[in-house]
């Protein structure tokens, strides 16, 4: 799912509901969403963020999630948890503010800074249930999420030109989020890849003894296995 096709959707979503009396169809955010292959958990967590930003969905009939009980689902820290039971009562901005907040945040007003990071604290934690699952925690999906949103703050004062604020702070709180998820693949597959060498090699050492009565030298494993010999030598290594 690539974060700048899913926030322009989410906003597509937005503008459609607005034509419509912020009312939407199931059927019109599944075409809208379609290209993304969402799963299922991922599209119920996308209705209920519409449904957190006033936008009705009368043929949607799933029960809506309490951020109070997220915490349960989550290997999660009582730190987290006390931080979920603080920021539900927290506000967010109304939309006709949004535009001045952010550029004053942008200009460095430390004090509208602090009130767009407040204000966005529950929309981040909306969008870490659309990553949950996927091999990063929620909490630290959150955690990702306000880094993206201070990046975002700090990166638009290089781009004066954004036409639309909301779907500009989405896309970097996704992509942070994202780049958090793809980290995480990427160190679990090189683990696997290395669990993986190591026990080829290992296997080889075992017949190389089995047939030579002695341990084989770096060279010649990778002789046999024809692999670099350097990265023979660095798999050897785990193995003592």
């Amino acid at each position: 799912m690539e974060q700048e096709s899913f926030a322009k959707a989410i906003g597509n979503l937005k503008e459609i509901a607005k034509a419509y009396e912020n009312i939407l169809a199931v059927s019109d955010i599944k075409e809208e969403l379609k290209e993304l292959n969402l799963t299922e958990e991922q599209l119920k967590a996308v209705y209920e963020y519409l449904l957190e930003n006033n936008i009705q969905i009368p043929d949607y009939n799933g029960e809506k999630e309490n951020k109070e009980d997220i915490v349960e689902n989550e290997e999660d820290s009582k730190f987290f948890q006390m931080y979920m039971d603080e920021i539900k009562e927290l506000k967010e901005i109304p939309k006709e503010q949004l535009e001045e907040i952010f550029w004053k945040a942008v200009e460095g007003d430390g004090n509208a800074r602090e009130q767009l990071v407040s204000g966005y604290l529950n929309q981040i934690v909306d969008f870490a249930k659309i990553y949950r699952n996927q091999g990063v925690l929620l909490e630290d999906l959150v955690q990702e999420g306000n880094i993206g949103l201070l990046n975002g703050i700090f990166a638009a004062a290089e781009q004066p030109e954004i036409e639309n604020i909301e779907n500009y702070l989405a896309e970097q709180i996704c992509e942070s989020m994202e780049n958090a998820i793809y980290e995480t693949e990427t160190e679990s597959k090189a683990e696997d890849y290395l669990v993986k060498q190591m026990a080829e090699v290992d296997k080889c050492i075992n017949e190389f003894e089995q047939e030579n009565h002695r341990k084989p030298f770096a060279e010649e494993l990778a002789d046999i296995m024809r692999k670099d010999i350097e990265e023979v030598k660095d798999i050897m290594k785990y193995l003592k």
